[in-house]
């Protein structure tokens, strides 16, 4: 990312000071370009330093107690649970101790 936005400073750069454009021009294309820059930087900044609010929880059903459970209640059907290739996606869940064994 750091040599996309090194990359795309210095070319502004040379635009702005190699272009014959006049020095009002200049001067406004270079207050828009150094501003979206700092937007972008700056949007950049906001994704990596936010704090998450609302927790994310795995699809499945990850212990067998839960399992058991669904099962015993009859009402899980086809359509309740999660498809094979959403939750192939999971992160895989701690383990317990006993599963070690």
């Amino acid at each position: 990312m750091g040599i996309n936005i090194y990359y795309l400073m210095t070319s502004f750069v040379k635009l702005l000071l190699h272009a014959h454009l006049r020095i009002v021009a200049k001067v406004f294309l270079g207050i828009l370009g150094f501003s979206g820059v700092a937007l972008y930087i700056g949007g950049i900044a906001y994704l990596v330093f936010r704090k998450n609010k609302k927790t994310t929880h795995v699809l499945t059903l990850s212990t067998l107690e839960d399992q058991q459970m669904a099962n015993a209640e009859g009402d899980v059907s086809m359509y309740s649970l999660p498809r094979e290739d959403i939750v192939s996606m999971q992160l895989p869940q701690k383990r317990t101790p006993a599963e070690f064994d």
